[in-house]
């Protein structure tokens, strides 16, 4: 049982919406503005880390590319490692110097782990600073010289290399030794191996923001060095966002990855405030609704107690009347007063009207009209009608007249579809009327079919059904289309209404060869299961009926029945 609600609960929603909805909307839109100035923000922010840490980037890639360029173009080295190449009697003496010159260069700035020299012969001559030796380093001598044409040539290592208890990951630096006597001579390749800590050193300068350094989609320099040799897609988390830009002088590429939270805790905190406000605001709705609808609510009290004593029968009953009430009250109660005057005298007019009715009943089954009384009385008001002007009323009764004619006369027998059509049209007439809104029906019948015959009222049921449920709350015009199709062995009928049309459960189940068997669809479609069986009475298997309909557009009903010219039927109207 469905329970009932008193005014203050009905009201209080309402008030309560009256309150939400505008700070619900305020808060959206503050929320919509806060979430694009802290967007904007972010952005700034990001952009600028974006472009300091390519700068800094920058800064110690051309220290470093600066001492590797004077390594390159100093004479002196450049004559040892000439010497080198030509002359193997004085290799060791060379070589000794070449490798102290590389450790002054290694000693002297930090972060350069090692310097390996290859030369244009194929041999390698290295000093490894972590290990502060010339030979027998586990990673120096295992140096390559990659392909160098012109410039510095950038490579990070994904893999550590291991000096005792210390792995350290690097960045290498080639570029070409340079003769400029003879520029195109091949004298050799430097190889400078930076610590990697000098690249996070210079992307997290401001530790706003962890950067990262990729190449080759791989990751070379990283805050956590767990991260180097993991691809970024390996790394990335969803509460942080990642921006790329690339570094012109290496074509590495810096990925920024900036923290969302600090983001997203401001939005919480915005959404609990304007969480709170609004449970503030309906608490005080929910007071102000309790202390102005108490003066109402208890007067209202008191009439429906009133009502309560009346229903009982206590006819005596009466609202006391003050000037404290509030109008509309006031109006009600007094009101309430002349009803309960009125209800008993009207109790007692009903009483004797019920007599009236009951001797007037017994009158009608005694008399027992002929039929032909009433046709000649519908008549008689028709012309009354007439004369006083009343044409609709006019209209009417004659249809009202024309149906009973019908109806009565040979009821069940065959009459022409130009009668039947005439007919239909007079029913609709008055369920126009009875509707309260025009129905207008548009034939589409060729001649050839008019006179073809039809058992009376099989068509009517299905205009009634579609008046009945599809056109009962239909806004705008409502209209009913015939229109009919012929074989020379059959007729196709198609009824087709305007109205709100089915669901698809009902329309099933009307198509269903069960719908019959189907009691409460078929109570409330008994027209349809009554011509379903003079359908079957009348032409067996040789007639049928479904229907098609689409919720909100329209519902078609498709009625076949044998073609019977004119002629050729049985029973005639």
């Amino acid at each position: 049982m469905k329970r009932e609600r008193t005014l203050r609960q009905k009201l209080t929603p309402f008030f309560f919406l009256a309150v939400a909805i505008p700070i619900i909307i305020f808060a959206c839109l503050s929320m919509y503005r806060l979430e694009r100035s802290i967007r904007a923000s972010l952005d700034r922010q990001i952009a600028g880390n974006m472009n300091k840490a390519d700068q800094c980037l920058d800064m110690v890639l051309d220290k470093y590319g600066t001492l590797l360029y004077d390594l390159c173009t100093d004479d002196e080295v450049i004559s040892l490692v000439e010497e080198i190449n030509r002359n193997q009697d004085g290799l060791e003496v060379n070589s000794n110097y070449l490798r102290r010159e590389l450790s002054h260069i290694c000693n002297r700035n930090r972060g350069i782990e090692g310097i390996t020299v290859i030369t244009a012969e194929g041999r390698t001559i290295y000093y490894d600073h972590l290990s502060a030796s010339s030979a027998g380093s586990s990673w120096a001598s295992e140096v390559t010289a990659p392909a160098v044409t012109e410039g510095p040539v950038y490579e990070g290592i994904t893999e550590p290399v291991t000096s005792g208890k210390e792995s350290v990951y690097m960045l290498r630096i080639a570029r070409r030794l340079v003769d400029y006597e003879d520029i195109h001579k091949e004298v050799g390749t430097v190889v400078m191996s930076m610590n990697e800590d000098l690249l996070t050193e210079a992307l997290d300068a401001w530790d706003i923001a962890e950067n990262y350094l990729v190449h080759d989609n791989l990751i070379i320099s990283a805050p956590d060095n767990n991260d180097i040799g993991k691809t970024i897609d390996e790394i990335k988390k969803e509460e942080y966002e990642y921006t790329s830009v690339v570094n012109e002088r290496t074509g590495f590429t810096i990925y920024n990855r900036q923290s969302l939270k600090a983001y997203h805790d401001t939005f919480y905190e915005q959404g609990i405030f304007w969480l709170l406000i609004t449970a503030a605001a309906v608490g005080i709705v929910f007071v102000l609704v309790y202390v102005l609808t108490r003066p109402y609510l208890k007067e209202i009290d008191t009439i429906a107690d009133a009502m309560n004593e009346v229903e009982q029968g206590n006819f005596r009953t009466e609202v006391a009347v003050n000037d404290k009430m509030p109008v509309e009250i006031r109006k009600i109660c007094n009101g309430f007063n002349e009803m309960v005057k009125h209800i008993e005298m009207l109790i007692e007019q009903v009483k004797a009207a019920i007599l009236e009715q009951k001797n007037a009943e017994l009158s009608a089954l005694e008399a027992q009209i002929d039929p032909h009384f009433l046709y000649n009385t519908l008549d008689t008001i028709n012309w009354k009608a007439i004369e006083r002007g009343e044409f609709e009323i006019s209209e009417m009764v004659g249809a009202l007249a024309d149906i009973l004619r019908y109806t009565v006369k040979n009821a069940g027998g065959e009459t022409s579809m130009e009668q039947e059509l005439y007919w239909l049209r007079q029913y609709i007439i008055l369920q126009s009327a009875k509707a309260g809104k025009e129905i207008l029906v548009r034939l589409d019948v060729p001649d050839s079919l008019r006179g073809c015959r039809i058992h009376k009222l099989l068509l009517q049921p299905f205009v009634e059904n579609a008046i009945k449920h599809g056109m009962k709350r239909k806004e705008g015009e409502c209209r009913i289309d015939i229109s009919m199709h012929g074989t020379e062995h059959q007729i196709h009928i198609i009824i087709t209404d305007n109205g709100t049309g089915m669901d698809t459960s009902t329309l099933a189940r009307l198509n269903s060869q069960e719908f019959e068997n189907d009691t409460e669809y078929a109570s409330n479609h008994l027209g349809i299961t009554n011509v379903r069986k003079r359908l079957r009475l009348y032409y067996g298997e040789q007639a049928d009926v479904y229907f098609e309909s689409r919720p909100g557009s329209y519902t078609k009903v498709h009625l076949f029945i044998p073609a019977v010219p004119a002629g050729e039927g049985g029973t005639r109207a």
